[in-house]
C-alpha cells in the first residue's frame, strides 16, 4: 500500500500482528508474476469469523487466523466440491479481551 507519492501508507487492521505496513521484494515480485494473490478482509469479517469459530468449533482463534477464517468463510460459496486447508496457528486466548471492548462497543 502506497500514498500518492509512493511512500509506505499506514495500515490498519484489528490485529495488531497485522497491523504494519511492509511487503518485501520477493512478496512484489510474486504477485507481479501472478503466482501470488493477497485478499483483504474486513474488520467485520474478522469479528464474525472469530465468532463464529468460537460458537461452532469452540476454538478461539488468534487475531491473525481469523483473517483467513474470514477470507474462507466469504469464499466458501466458490468453493463448491474443493478441499480448503487452513493453519490455525496461534492463541486466541489473548485477544479475548480486545474482543470483548470490540464486540461490547458494537451494541
Amino acid at each position: 500500500m502506497q500514498d500518492e507519492y509512493g511512500q509506505v501508507a499506514e495500515a490498519h487492521s484489528i490485529s495488531a500482528g497485522l497491523d504494519y505496513p511492509g511487503v518485501g521484494p520477493e512478496h512484489s515480485y510474486l504477485a507481479s508474476i501472478g503466482r501470488a494473490h493477497y485478499p483483504t478482509v474486513t474488520d467485520e469479517e474478522v469479528i464474525e469469523a472469530f465468532q463464529l469459530m468460537s460458537r461452532e468449533e469452540g476454538i478461539i482463534p488468534a487475531l491473525e487466523c481469523a483473517h483467513a477464517m474470514a477470507w474462507i468463510s466469504r469464499e466458501a460459496k466458490n468453493m463448491q466440491g474443493k478441499t480448503v486447508l487452513m493453519n490455525l496457528s496461534g492463541r486466541g486466548d489473548k485477544d479475548v479481551g480486545q474482543m470483548m471492548t470490540i464486540l461490547d462497543g458494537l451494541k
